[in-house]
């Protein structure tokens, strides 16, 4: 049996400390909070839910929907990757989706390199009916 570190527990634990950036480490989670009632918003259509700031980290996006339509879908992602945080997920029933369950890696702890939009992006038919997100990033 091996007892091994993270990266950043190797640095924290070294001789001198080597420094952390703090989004990582003792930060301070911050959340948006926005909703959207969609009525008949075509397939393809984009909502805008959040605006990070240059450096934000993203740690989890939550997502809270109605029985959108049959065989609808929302992705989650930004401008240069429309589903780097959540690949398209069904929306046909009531439900919620988020990085914990259905997240790509690549998206957790991605660190936006300019001000950037947080985008759902709908998918498969038309969509009628109520989305609330949530995303918790870190910024120091």
């Amino acid at each position: 049996m091996a007892s091994v570190k993270g990266t950043n527990f190797t640095n924290i634990t070294a001789t001198p400390i080597v420094k952390i950036d703090s989004g990582e480490w003792t930060g301070k989670l911050r959340v948006q909070y926005d909703s959207y009632e969609a009525s008949s918003l075509a397939s393809g259509s984009d909502i805008s839910v959040a605006r990070l700031p240059k450096g934000a980290k993203v740690w989890d996006v939550i997502v809270h929907f109605d029985a959108l339509g049959g065989s609808s879908t929302i992705a989650v992602g930004d401008s240069g990757d429309a589903d780097r945080y959540i690949a398209a997920t069904s929306t046909a029933s009531a439900g919620q989706m988020s990085m914990s369950q259905e997240g790509a890696i690549a998206g957790f702890g991605y660190e936006q390199t300019a001000e950037t939009d947080v985008l759902l992006t709908t998918g498969g038919a038309s969509i009628t009916g109520t989305i609330k997100s949530a995303v918790i990033y870190s910024v120091e």
